[in-house]
């Protein structure tokens, strides 16, 4: 066994290490794929060259010229639980003097690459300059600010014309950075090793031999995902054998996103290596028995006195509508309910967190009674609104909405909320939420206006339905074609694409009904809220009680057959898409639970999956609620003088229309003053 031993120096945030000759293949490292080297066409790189000799063509890191000044740092006598690769993307991410501008010189300089390869990256990283409408020479070289800026699913439909075309030019980027700041070279010299690692996929190795699900006792993805895994094992040091559950919290801890993911994921695989015995001399003497800890920091149990007191004051609070005959409230407010609890939670950990309060205080009214600490209080509230998410960012609006729940509670209890009514008032924290309650957030403003200004994306948008449907009737058809079963990775894919598809026929060829609503929609019974022609093509009927809709008002409406497909999708859905659930022969809901037979489809779970379909497939990020904005949108757009009209469709009022779209007429009046200067001008 032989352990390959390599220094690497950190200046400022590159990584110094001997480096082996990679000849220009002509191949994109970024996509995998081999491009053909053009023999007239002039690079972009050479163009470059004539006038740039920061950096030597025949290295590619631009540290080694000047490392007198800088540590080195053994990689066998490195500190215990330290990942080579964690202080790589750590030196990476530091502040330094490199820039954007540095990166574009040093990849132009690149004899490792092909020109076309080259060049690729070269314009990917000018292309930094122009979305980020800075210099490059003004933006730092560092790993964290461009992945931040350009996170994995940060795909703006107004930049880039699909998802893919952004995630190249991501990936490119990073390569590209990845290579002039040395992580790279690390993975190289970690991968060219051979010790027990090598051994033990020698093992594995047989064991995918055969067919997938049938004779392959290891799946081969199993196998490329532990060698991955094995460079960041072999950056601490750690052999298979070394592993236990404390190194591996320790590599957990060292990483964030898809990495953390996938390095948990490799930890169970190694314990169900010992299946093998074939496998199990390379193997800890034990398993690992890993289980990942929660990053984002659990909240205080609250003393249950203070919750036994405080639930019924919210009660009392959300209930009215006292009926004598009953003797019991006829109205409840579940909702409002589910926010005060949450608001008076929310504000007594704060309390706890800065210690104007403890435990040991029995009694909350004296809690609420208390001008100080309340102004303590609510002081914290409003410093949240600028901490990361993970350590209890609150928005301004959030904050707001909060303390008028906590303003109910004070009144109902008979406490002066004079201080609190000065703050809500006066307070520029409060007063921004205040505003933010009254208009669209900016995300969903952007999003319509990139519908309304934009063709193309308004048609992704009217058509989306078409588009998820076409997506799972080609993997379908792929099937088919083959004479085969759907595996259980495409059965799932074409679930999610079946749902997605026939909600949003709903929404746009019937009307755009809240999320919750649409997933515990029944088909079933005397009671089924959508009642869908079992043939021909009669209307499919829509009827949501007031019971269940968020303005306890009834919803109802037909979906009528016509030509643009809403129609057809809903009742695909239910012969091609439905029965593929596994409760689907006994749930009474039309988007039935994976899981539990006697429940819906999760909200939730939902929401994230139509995000990432619709970003995938349909190339326009958007989320389920942005159904209602984007028709509303376009609607008011188009027929602003039918606003009753809009306002029925989406279960709303017109003052709430005017109040979150009044924007869309604010825009026409400003076209229209500059059509009457231009009239003007022409005069």
């Amino acid at each position: 066994m032989m352990i390959t031993t390599c220094h690497i120096a950190f200046p400022d945030i590159r990584i110094a290490i001997k480096r082996r000759g990679h000849p220009a293949s002509g191949r994109d490292t970024n996509t995998g794929l081999f491009s053909q080297v053009p023999n007239n066409e002039a690079s972009v790189s050479e163009a470059l060259l004539n006038d740039e000799t920061r950096f030597q063509t025949t290295s590619r890191n631009p540290a080694k010229h000047d490392k007198k000044d800088h540590d080195m740092l053994n990689l066998n006598g490195r500190p215990e639980a330290t990942s080579t690769l964690a202080l790589a993307a750590a030196k990476a991410s530091k502040p330094t003097s490199l820039t954007m501008e540095d990166l574009r010189v040093f990849t132009a300089a690149r004899t490792d690459l092909s020109k076309m390869t080259r060049d690729r990256y070269v314009s990917a990283t000018m292309r930094v300059s122009q979305f980020l409408n800075c210099p490059l020479n003004q933006i730092e070289a560092r790993l964290d600010l461009i992945e931040m800026r350009f996170p994995r699913h940060g795909f703006d439909p107004m930049r880039w014309p699909t998802n893919e075309s952004y995630q190249t030019f991501r990936r490119r980027v990073l390569a590209a950075l990845k290579e002039f700041l040395g992580v790279l070279d690390v993975k190289r010299s970690l991968s060219a090793q051979e010790d027990d690692w090598t051994e033990l996929f020698a093992v594995i190795e047989p064991l995918t031999k055969g067919k997938i699900g049938v004779s392959a006792k290891w799946h081969p993805m199993r196998l490329s995902m532990l060698k991955s895994f094995a460079l960041t094992a072999r950056s601490y040091g750690y052999q298979p054998k070394d592993l236990n559950s404390e190194r591996a919290a320790q590599i957990d801890r060292d990483f964030v996103g898809n990495t953390r993911e996938a390095n948990a994921r490799c930890l169970a695989c190694l314990d169900d290596l010992r299946a093998f015995p074939e496998t199990l001399p390379f193997l800890p003497e034990h398993p690992i028995k890993f289980v990942r800890e929660a990053r984002s920091p659990k909240l205080k149990t609250l003393p249950t006195a203070w919750t036994a007191q405080y639930h019924p004051w919210i009660k009392r609070v959300t209930t009215n509508a006292w009926d004598p005959i009953t003797k019991a409230h006829t109205k409840e407010n579940k909702q409002h309910a589910r926010v005060m609890r949450s608001a008076l939670g929310t504000f007594l950990r704060a309390g706890l967190d800065i210690g104007v309060i403890s435990p040991c205080d029995r009694d909350v009214r004296d809690i609420l009674a208390c001008e100080e600490t309340v102004c303590g209080i609510v002081e914290e509230l409003f410093r949240r609104a600028n901490v990361p998410k993970p350590k209890g960012r609150l928005k301004p609006r959030t904050a707001r909405k909060y303390l008028k729940c906590i303003r109910q509670v004070m009144e109902h209890l008979a406490i002066s909320t004079g201080n609190l009514d000065l703050i809500l008032a006066n307070n520029k924290t409060a007063q921004a939420g205040a505003e933010a309650e009254q208009s669209m957030t900016p995300e969903n403003r952007r999003f319509c206006e990139s519908l309304v200004n934009t063709l193309h994306l308004r048609r992704r948008f009217l058509c989306s339905f078409l588009t998820l449907r076409e997506e799972a009737e080609r993997i379908l058809a792929a099937a088919k074609a083959e004479d085969r079963v759907l595996s259980k990775r495409e059965r799932s894919q074409v679930r999610k694409l079946g749902v997605a598809a026939c909600f949003a026929a709903i929404e746009i060829g019937g009307a755009p009904i809240r999320r919750e609503n649409a997933m515990a929609l029944t088909f079933m019974g005397d009671d089924a809220q959508i009642r869908i022609p079992s043939k021909g093509k009669k209307p499919i009927q829509v009827h949501i009680p007031a019971a269940v809709t968020k303005n306890r008002v009834d919803i109802e409406f037909p979906i009528n057959h016509n030509k643009y497909g809403a129609h057809d999708t809903i009742t695909w859905y239910l012969r091609v898409i439905r029965p593929l659930f596994p409760h689907a022969e006994t749930s009474r809901y039309l988007f039935p639970s994976v899981k539990l037979p006697e429940l819906h489809l999760n909200p939730g779970y939902f929401g994230a999956e139509f995000r990432r379909l619709m970003r995938t497939i349909v190339n326009l990020p958007m989320t389920p609620h942005q159904m209602r904005h984007g028709q509303t949108s376009l609607l008011l757009d188009r027929y602003p003088n039918e606003i009753e009209v809009i306002a029925k469709r989406i279960d709303d009022t017109a003052d709430t229309l005017r109040r979150y779209y009044g924007w869309l007429n604010s825009i026409k009046l400003v076209e229209r003053g500059q059509d009457l200067m231009i009239g003007l001008m022409n005069d």
